[in-house]
């Protein structure tokens, strides 16, 4: 959604639950922030992190930001339901390292946010608009582009050995909420095979059923099977979404990922 002013929320909304990796169950409340302050992270006794570009900690199997104390874990699926609500400023207030998965998606998050309501700030709102095209190349055949657009186009192409993922294509239109609503349900997905090794290094200690999809092979183990022939690639899209919005403000542009 976008707005001609800034906005944060109207009110205090908490939500608890279980980190994926630590296993570690998170209070969360989100509040109302000004014009200007952005997206900040703080846990108790610890300083305030803001989400940006800069203050990303780790990308392996999830983003995270700051450090020490200060550092919160798995940020991507709120940050991508703030982008997709249109909420440009808010404070996150957590008491532990690593935010809740919930179901795995952000559809919890947005509905936390819809429960606590949008209101607008007195200030013109700020967005990152691509002028020209600009493409990063990770040497291993990932690409990243963005070319000039007069809106938020998303188009994500994976292609998986499993039978059950193999080569999925989606492209959105992030101010369309059919799309949203499509997108923010993806679940997180792993293979049966990574799990044992994951836990082994200390990550995936909260992952079940509940919060991610399991395949093998062809078959998809989870009893509930996909929500969307495409999630897959729906929640590739979906942490991206919410990577991207670490830049600071909604991208004004098409971004393709492959």
């Amino acid at each position: 959604m976008r707005y001609a002013q800034q906005t944060t929320v109207a009110r205090d909304a908490l939500i608890d639950g279980v980190g994926l990796h630590s296993g570690v169950t998170a209070h969360v409340r989100l509040r109302p922030a000004r014009a200007g302050q952005g997206v900040t992270f703080q846990r108790a006794g610890a300083p305030a992190v803001a989400a940006a570009a800069d203050a990303v900690s780790n990308s392996r199997f999830n983003t995270g930001l700051g450090e020490g104390a200060a550092r919160v874990a798995t940020v991507e699926h709120l940050m991508a339901a703030i982008a997709l609500a249109g909420i440009d400023n808010i404070l996150v207030e957590i008491d532990g390292p690593e935010l809740p998965a919930l179901d795995g998606s952000a559809a919890p998050w947005l509905e936390l946010l819809a429960s606590a309501g949008v209101r607008t700030l007195g200030a013109p709102r700020e967005e990152i608009r691509i002028l020209a095209p600009v493409t990063l190349d990770a040497g291993d055949g990932r690409i990243i582009r963005a070319e000039p657009f007069d809106g938020r186009i998303l188009d994500v192409a994976i292609d998986f050995a499993e039978a059950a993922i193999g080569a999925q294509r989606v492209v959105l239109d992030l101010d369309d909420p059919a799309d949203v609503r499509r997108v923010a349900r993806a679940r997180t997905f792993c293979r049966r095979e990574d799990i044992e090794r994951l836990r082994a290094s200390g990550l995936s200690l909260g992952g079940s059923f509940d919060n991610a999809v399991v395949v093998d092979g062809a078959a998809v183990l989870n009893p509930s099977g996909l929500r969307d022939p495409l999630e897959f690639a729906l929640h590739k899209a979906l942490d991206l979404i919410g990577d991207l919005r670490l830049a600071g403000a909604p991208v004004i542009g098409r971004v393709i990922a492959a």
